[in-house]
């Protein structure tokens, strides 16, 4: 029920005199009838409200909150907040009251601000992508154990709003990028920017225009050529699209919701043929076509998916390369091609492998991850020619290539017969 004001009181007053029952008026007003008729009562019984002869709680401050109100009326300048001004009363003048009576005395003097209208902008073909989690969401998967929640990214083209769910079991770094990845692959191109919130694995501290960016996710959008733009903090509505589309994600949940998968490979495949089918019946408001319509002609827009998109890590490191052509990451040393001598280089922890790329974002080397082995050495890494800053390293001699490991994490077991072969060959 509505809030009965004091003008509601004086249209009451011309109702009853136009002959209307309490009960109608009461429904008129949207308030309930036994508030209206309290009310009558006591009108007619004179009651005032002791509460307005009162005096208000922070009257006793008025000289310091007088000034304070006239700095705010700066023309063109951002008021303080008024929790400010609060603090300094509890701190320099002794003031024990409730904030709330402060902000109640505030607004009662300040002019109410003005209206600030929403602006609706729409992007150009290819400009941007939001992106956004949907966290915890119920499903049935076999493999997961049977009813479970997992967690989705939902990764929408601004323009044409064609979208990709992708479902992941955490929004670790690992995940993120996993969730880009195939994302990318459905929509067939990489968008100019891409828009998150300020979730941990986008952004390290900060928010909007001034947020830092998680390193591994900068490094990640660099090679593919995107630019990170976070949102602003606690403002939904810059990415209002791809928010838009959670509704969608929980119809699909609800038409799923008696079905168990037995893998998440298959949940991703029934998500995606439904995502399909959406967006064949939804209508693009930019071009006024199918959202699939739109995105088929928005495609050539996008930037072009490389061969092989970046593998997801979920740690990155910078180190620089020894003089032997190592470098070290979680306790285990890699060799990398003698070229990068002396130079620093990323190390990326995969899922189940350690990528290792140049300054110019250039792949160096792939190991295998959490070995047994603690030097991972790959001979391949010292052929080839020099250049003008190192020579190449010595060669293997005959005896050399013969015993030596092509690659140090792969211990070959030969039979006796061939060790007794390659005496006889060295003799």
């Amino acid at each position: 029920m509505a809030k009965l004001r004091e003008r509601d009181l004086v249209v009451m007053d011309v109702l009853r005199e136009k002959g209307w029952s309490t009960r109608a008026v009461a429904r008129e007003l949207g308030v309930d009838e036994s508030t209206l008729r309290y009310r009558l009562r006591r009108r007619e019984g004179g009651v005032v409200d002791g509460r307005r002869g009162q005096a208000e709680a922070c009257e006793p401050w008025q000289g310091v909150i007088a000034p304070w109100l006239d700095e705010q009326r700066g023309e063109g300048e951002r008021p303080e907040a008024v929790r400010r001004l609060y603090e300094v009363l509890v701190a320099e003048h002794g003031y024990e009251g409730s904030y709330k009576a402060v902000l109640r005395y505030v607004r009662r003097r300040q002019a109410p601000p003005r209206l600030r209208p929403i602006r609706r902008v729409e992007t150009t073909p290819g400009a941007q992508a939001q992106v956004d989690w949907f966290e915890s969401l119920p499903v049935r998967v076999e493999a997961l154990g049977g009813r479970t929640t997992l967690d989705a990214l939902v990764v929408t083209l601004s323009h044409s709003r064609m979208f990709a769910v992708i479902w992941a079991l955490s929004r670790s770094l690992l995940w993120w990028l996993e969730a880009h990845n195939r994302a990318f692959e459905r929509l067939g191109g990489i968008p100019w920017t891409v828009r998150p919130d300020n979730v941990r694995t986008a952004v390290a501290w900060g928010a909007g225009p001034w947020a830092r960016l998680q390193e591994g996710y900068a490094s990640y959008a660099r090679q593919l050529g995107f630019i990170v733009d976070p949102c602003r903090v606690r403002t939904a509505s810059d990415k209002g699209k791809v928010e838009r589309r959670g509704r969608d994600v929980r119809a699909f949940l609800g038409a799923l919701k008696d079905v168990c998968f037995l893998r998440l490979e298959d949940l991703q495949a029934a998500t995606d043929e439904r995502v399909r089918a959406r967006v064949q019946r939804l209508i693009c408001p930019v071009t006024g076509r199918s959202i699939l319509a739109s995105w088929e002609a928005e495609q050539a827009a996008l930037l072009a998916l490389p061969a092989t998109l970046p593998e997801p890590f979920d740690v990155q490191v910078n180190r620089t390369v020894t003089d032997d052509c190592l470098v070290s990451f979680e306790g285990r040393q890699y060799e990398v091609p003698f070229t990068s001598m002396r130079r620093t280089v990323q190390v990326r922890g995969c899922a189940g492998t350690v990528e290792i790329y140049g300054v110019d974002g250039q792949h160096l080397a792939r190991y295998p991850r959490g070995t047994a082995c603690r030097l991972l050495l790959d001979q391949r890494h010292a052929e080839g020619e020099g250049d003008d800053r190192v020579r190449r390293p010595t060669p293997l001699g005959r005896v050399g290539q013969a015993i030596v490991l092509e690659r140090s994490w792969e211990v070959a077991r030969r039979p006796i017969d061939d060790y007794l072969e390659l005496v006889r060959r060295l003799a």
